[in-house]
């Protein structure tokens, strides 16, 4: 019987059952350690963009949680884009708006802005980006302060062009064409946000 066993300790059967006993054995661990962590992980991730909207929404009050009430809406640029909704005490506070810019040199590129309710940008910045470099990239912020001129600005109470065009916003010497382009698309941007009927917007997929 001794020798039947050992013999059975030796041959190939017996090693492919016991590595397959061993790799189900590392499988559970990991997918053990996974589950146990996935929430930490969550959590973590929703901070990490609350954190985000707090900066977009630059001081504007909200106790919900708005990266879990995203909606896909058209109107922002050529395909849905999404809108995040910042609430307090259930009245819509804000939103988080990604858009694209249209009628640069090479447009388009993105953009996000947070919005009060009242229609008043609170902060924009680009997303991405692909304009001609050494004259569209000067509206990026890492180059000036060319965004900041948006903050505290809206449909009420300024002219959506720039001063060439008769509007209120500046250009930069040489290369009007980017400005314009950014001034405008938000401006649509501004429109399209003063016409959101959330009710008949569907939900992000991803973050129902």
């Amino acid at each position: 019987m001794t020798n039947k066993t050992n013999g059975f300790r030796d041959s190939s059967l017996y090693v492919g059952l016991l590595l397959s006993l061993i790799t189900m054995c590392c499988l559970g661990i990991v997918f053990a350690v996974k589950d146990f962590t996935a929430d930490s992980i969550r959590q973590a991730d929703i901070e990490k963009q609350n954190s985000a909207f707090r900066h977009l929404l630059n001081g504007v009050k909200f106790d919900n949680n708005p990266s879990a009430e995203c909606y896909l809406a058209n109107g922002f640029g050529s395909a849905e884009k999404k809108v995040y909704v910042a609430r307090s005490k259930d009245q819509v506070t804000a939103y988080v708006v990604y858009y694209d810019v249209t009628g640069g040199y090479s447009t388009p590129f993105s953009m996000v802005a947070g919005v009060g309710a009242d229609g008043i940008i609170n902060y924009v910045d680009v997303v991405e980006f692909n304009e001609t470099p050494g004259l569209g990239d000067k509206i990026l912020r890492r180059t000036g302060n060319y965004l900041d001129s948006f903050t505290g600005t809206g449909l009420s109470n300024r002219r959506f062009d720039v001063k060439k065009d008769g509007g209120d916003f500046d250009y930069f010497t040489g290369a009007t064409v980017t400005p314009r382009a950014v001034v405008r698309s938000t401006r649509a941007m501004l429109e399209r946000i003063g016409t959101l009927d959330l009710g008949s917007l569907k939900k992000c997929e991803a973050e129902k």
